[in-house]
């Protein structure tokens, strides 16, 4: 079969490997239709990433149809149409058997190198894995959709880290995929404003488009859209960036006893006025992947809930991954989401 491997920094190849086979009673094969690239992937080929060493198959957001199974599964039939949940959590750890496998430190993850092993991804025309992993697909959702579940399930896990989302004011600091993503969960949730605040102007554009009320280029504009941000400022702001400067603005927006949910991982390092933090209240959580969200996702797609062609830019085939990889990583791309075509 063709797979793109991943060989090191900014080496990344179109090759022909054998094609994979049930490894296990368990185990589900796929025919890969669609691959969608992260921005994780782009900083596993510049080098930047821990979690992708070579060599590797990247590509953990993907759909397809089933071609073969292991001998021990029913849930699923051969010619099934299913997207995957690619975070393999171990089951027995404290954190999978108190309902939070997103914080399985076992876990591994299709196409990523974590700590418990390396397992190779979705940007191949095959990939085989365990049944539980399978998430089958209604006929109107496309494969190009069932791809973008993951990340969906990324924006709705951390709408839900706040209370205050229901009839109250949401701002999304960040709006590249997962904070596109955001937008359409806060209004989904039943934000009665949502304001995205981003430095791209092609972005707030597509933000607008997806249901975002507001969409402005700094605070100081959302001072003067909304007032005085301790009377009527947002209840929750989701920081889909992750620096100590969206964190900056977060704290700057944020209301009074309000949420901030950090989602972005743009800096490992972040710092708070500590008397911002304390005198106003202010609570600071984090979000990490998903849990049930895949499947919570698929029937907001389903019903038509949530728009994820708006987010798709670019479609190409699998051949082309090379020249999308080094497009993405020159910082020169307008591209929101590309979706590679494997067959």
């Amino acid at each position: 079969m063709k797979a793109l491997v991943y060989y090191g920094t900014r080496d990344i190849r179109l090759n022909e490997i054998p094609t994979p086979t049930p490894r296990g009673s368990d185990d589900v094969c796929i025919r890969v239709r669609a691959a969608a690239i992260c921005g994780s992937d782009v900083s596993g080929y510049k080098g930047t990433s821990k979690f992708r060493v070579p060599p590797l198959i990247m590509g953990h957001e993907f759909a397809g149809e089933v071609v073969a199974l292991g001998t021990e599964v029913r849930r699923v039939a051969v010619g099934q149409r299913v997207a995957v949940n690619p975070n393999l959590n171990c089951g027995k750890c404290r954190s999978c058997l108190t309902g939070k496998s997103n914080l399985c430190q076992s876990r591994k993850i299709v196409g990523t190198a974590m700590r418990a092993g390396k397992y190779d991804g979705g940007m191949a025309e095959y990939v085989c894995v365990p049944s539980r992993a399978v998430l089958p697909i209604p006929d109107e959702v496309s494969f190009d959709e069932a791809a973008l579940l993951e990340p969906l399930a990324v924006a709705m896990h951390a709408v839900k880290q706040s209370e205050h989302v229901k009839n109250e004011v949401v701002a999304v600091v960040g709006v590249g995929p997962i904070g596109l993503l955001a937008v359409q969960c806060a209004k989904s949730a039943g934000a009665r404003t949502v304001v995205a605040v981003d430095i791209n102007e092609d972005r707030l554009a597509i933000a607008r488009q997806l249901r975002a009320d507001i969409a402005i280029t700094n605070t100081t504009d959302y001072r003067v859209a909304m007032g005085n941000i301790n009377e009527v400022g947002t209840a929750t702001v989701i920081d889909a960036v992750g620096t100590a400067e969206s964190l900056e603005h977060s704290v700057q927006m944020v209301r009074d006893g309000g949420d901030i949910v950090v989602v972005g991982l743009g800096g490992r390092n972040l710092s708070v006025d500590t008397y911002e933090l304390v005198t106003r209240e202010i609570v600071i959580r984090g979000s990490h992947i998903y849990r049930n969200e895949m499947e919570e996702g698929l029937a907001a797609i389903a019903s038509g809930a949530i728009n994820l062609h708006a987010l798709i830019t670019s479609v190409w085939p699998l051949e082309k991954g090379p020249d999308v990889f080094a497009e993405l990583a020159s910082g020169q791309t307008k591209d929101v989401k590309v979706v590679l075509h494997p067959a």
